[in-house]
């Protein structure tokens, strides 16, 4: 028990005498901070200004002159010059607004969208059946588009670039008919003899007479006329002067008898227009860009088609949307008839492609030497545009 209360003893000394020993470690550590001593600033009467706003300098007190913020010395660096490129902000807009606006399409798509496009030129003859609705009587297509630029409201193009405007002279021009000289023969048919009528003289010769008119009986034969028995009287040819004689008066030019094809004549219409496919939507577009006007090779001597006049489509869409009589006649459905920019848009008509955009800008049957291998590229084309735009999306 004593051994116990000695442990006990020695243990509690041993605690105190390490409390002592951290104490004076801790005094000898720390320092004895310096007594901070805030002096008040010199208080001066109210009426004298203060030391710093006056122009004298201030006394020597105690305690400095406060001076304000504003008027301290403050380091101001220069800003740096940078040296900036112009840019012509101007015409890179009015260039992107160009590539945008200069479309002829009435939907324009945003060039930065395409990813595919290629032109297409598609004949539409307006006998068809399916294309009817676009030719019914006295509201054919081609009768509002003649009257469109007659009447001024529709700009005319000589060709489907639509960069030369054709003049209202030149228009009428082209719609009139060609001149036959009143028996449907040309000068070179007439030269090589065609269209002569001549009468036999009864002993197997052929003349051609002077005039219609029979002789009497008992009177003299007309001047270049048989007589009957093999005399021919030859024709007297009156003296030409540069004057016509006294009393008479000169034969007035006779007038030309040409006149213009009627609407219901032009019966061909030629479609320039793009397939484009928009990356954005994911679909392909046929944007119609031109429509032409064409007189059909069965209306001319020539034999070929002829080139009327070329209408940019976004004037033509207007203008069928503002005229409440360019329908698209409906026969199934008389209540529903459409408008013929409806009819357009919806593709309710039918046109082969007759030419693509191709380096030597030939038509299908010059590169395929002949119209039925023409008419089958141009169903294989269709196909294949078809099939382009499904395979996109074939994984």
């Amino acid at each position: 028990m004593v051994k116990f209360k000695k442990l006990i003893l020695a243990i509690a000394v041993l605690f105190i005498v390490g409390d002592l020993n951290a104490q004076t470690k801790k005094k000898a550590t720390t320092k004895k901070k310096p007594k901070v001593v805030v002096q008040k600033p010199a208080q001066t009467p109210e009426k004298e200004a203060p030391a710093a706003l006056s122009s004298t300098p201030a006394e020597t007190t105690g305690t400095p002159a406060q001076v304000p913020m504003a008027e301290r010395e403050q380091i101001v660096i220069p800003p740096q010059p940078v040296e900036t490129v112009p840019v012509n902000k101007s015409a890179i807009n009015g260039a992107a607004e160009k590539v945008i606006t200069d479309s002829l399409s009435v939907h324009p798509i945003d060039p930065s969208n395409v990813l595919y496009r290629i032109t297409n030129w598609r004949r539409m003859d307006l006998k068809e059946k399916i294309n009817q609705p676009f030719f019914s009587r006295n509201n054919e297509i081609t009768k509002f588009l003649i009257d469109g630029v007659k009447s001024g409201v529709l700009t005319a193009y000589t060709n489907d670039s639509v960069s030369t405007v054709l003049t209202s002279e030149g228009f009428a021009k082209n719609m009139l008919m060609e001149e036959t000289g009143g028996d449907g023969l040309s000068e070179e048919e007439k030269n090589a003899g065609f269209g002569t009528v001549g009468t036999d003289d009864g002993w197997g010769g052929t003349t051609k007479p002077s005039s219609t008119t029979p002789a009497k009986p008992g009177s003299k034969p007309a001047a270049g006329t048989d007589d009957g028995w093999g005399n021919i009287t030859p024709a007297k040819t009156p003296a030409t002067t540069g004057t016509p004689a006294a009393g008479t008066t000169a034969a007035a030019p006779q007038a030309s008898t040409a006149a213009e094809y009627y609407a219901k004549d032009l019966t061909i219409l030629e479609i320039k227009e793009d397939y484009i496919f928009d990356k954005q939507r994911s679909r392909a577009y046929n944007s119609i860009q031109t429509i032409s006007i064409i007189i059909p090779a069965e209306k001319t001597i020539k034999g070929f088609d002829v080139p009327v006049a070329s209408f940019r489509y976004k004037d033509l869409d207007q203008y069928f949307r503002s005229n409440p009589k360019c329908i698209w006649y409906n026969y199934q459905n008389i209540a529903q008839h459409k408008n013929m920019a409806d009819a357009f848009d919806l593709r309710l008509f039918n046109a082969r492609i007759i030419k693509q955009s191709n380096a030597n800008d030939a038509f299908l049957v010059d590169l395929y030497k002949g119209e039925k291998a023409g008419l089958r590229a141009s169903e294989l084309l269709e196909y294949k545009l078809m099939e382009f735009e499904h395979n996109l999306w074939e994984y």
